[in-house]
């Protein structure tokens, strides 16, 4: 559901309309009482950027591969550290609060995952 809050602030505004799933998880239990970790998908409207030239160097620097920038509603992202963007799973390696009501998650690629 699209947010009812006001723009604040004079940052960029990025328009959302593209779509991304928030993947959390949640362990069940089978009839063998095994634990089995299902991914819930959240899809939700957000915005994507490039990630700038000092993101990428600094990220280098601690051993990531930044990709790109998602942009999504604060009140939508709860903490997940898994998103999937045009099929393709980024793991969310930092995130910034906006002062417009939106977050930044930062996104790389990991090898075999």
């Amino acid at each position: 559901m699209p947010s009812l809050k006001q723009s604040i602030g004079s940052g960029k505004h990025f328009s959302k309309d593209d779509i991304c799933f928030l993947m959390s998880t949640k362990i069940t239990v089978d009839e063998l009482f095994q634990q089995i970790e299902v991914a819930l998908p959240e899809m939700v409207y957000c915005a994507v950027s490039s990630i700038g030239q000092n993101e990428f160097s600094v990220s280098m620097q601690n051993g990531l591969k930044a990709k790109l920038t998602i942009i999504v509603d604060y009140d939508e992202y709860d903490g997940e550290t898994q998103v999937e963007y045009n099929r393709q799973m980024y793991s969310v390696y930092r995130t910034f609060v906006r002062d417009d009501g939106d977050i930044e998650l930062y996104c790389e690629v990991r090898i075999g995952g």
